[in-house]
């Protein structure tokens, strides 16, 4: 018996293009109000993003123990400043970001 040549090189195809379906991520779209399509691959969230994870009154508690000392420790103060206004290559805005740390 002859194997039909044919026949063969179709079904290769086929596993080709069936594999190839088969392992391609799936992008989940939406449409807008406009009617434009936003693609998406769903909500990012972190632990500090849900409603109830920390009260008021305890974000006021550490903003002000932050604040304390950022007043009393120089070394801290320095740390804090190099830190977030260090990548800050604008002068004016430089200089706007260490200002924040006057108050």
């Amino acid at each position: 018996m002859k194997p039909n040549c044919g026949i063969l090189a179709s079904l290769a195809v086929a596993t080709v293009c069936l594999t190839t379906v088969a392992t391609t991520p799936a992008a989940r779209a939406q449409l807008n109000a406009n009617g434009a399509e936003l693609i998406t691959n769903g909500p990012q969230t972190g632990p500090g993003d849900r409603s109830g994870a920390q009260s008021a009154a305890q974000n006021v508690r550490d903003s002000d123990r932050y604040e304390s000392v950022l007043r009393s420790n120089p070394n801290y103060r320095a740390a804090r400043e190099s830190k977030e206004c260090g990548p800050i290559e604008d002068p004016a805005m430089r200089a706007n970001c260490l200002a924040t740390f006057d108050r």
